[in-house]
């Protein structure tokens, strides 16, 4: 079946799209073969694959130095937005762990009232997500 056959007919394959989605769930040891696979065959494609497959589910498996310097990289207030919906416990950790002033600044920001909540949340951690993706890229935070 040739390309046009495939426009016709309406099938359409993103496999790099489809990969994206199953590392996003795919358990961490897997996960690291697949990429250790990839890079001994195309260091491009791992990088790119990495950097997409970032969610922000990946802000709560860092360490405490590497929150420190994502939060040099994010404002406060929307670092505060970002984890407005995240556990007490996360939320506790991570504003004590912080300069009492941001701390503050991104606390204020988390229990402002908002009146789009949900789109503002979603826009907070795209830019969280947005920013774990460059400081990893620079290897300036490891993701686990």
């Amino acid at each position: 079946m040739d390309s046009n056959s495939k426009k016709e007919s309406g099938v359409f394959i993103n496999g790099k799209a489809q990969i994206i989605e199953m590392l996003q769930i795919m358990p961490e040891e897997e996960k690291a073969t697949l990429f250790k696979n990839i890079q001994m065959r195309n260091p491009q494609l791992a990088a790119e694959l990495i950097e997409k497959s970032i969610s922000f589910n990946d802000l709560y498996k860092l360490n405490d130095f590497d929150l420190k310097t994502l939060t040099r990289s994010v404002h406060s207030g929307v670092f505060g937005v970002a984890i407005r919906a995240s556990s007490v416990e996360f939320q506790k950790r991570v504003l004590s762990l912080l300069p009492r002033e941001y701390a503050e600044k991104a606390y204020h920001a988390m229990k402002a009232n908002l009146s789009n909540e949900n789109d503002s949340i979603k826009k907070a951690r795209e830019k969280v997500v947005q920013t774990i993706g460059t400081l990893n890229r620079r290897q300036q935070i490891k993701l686990n």
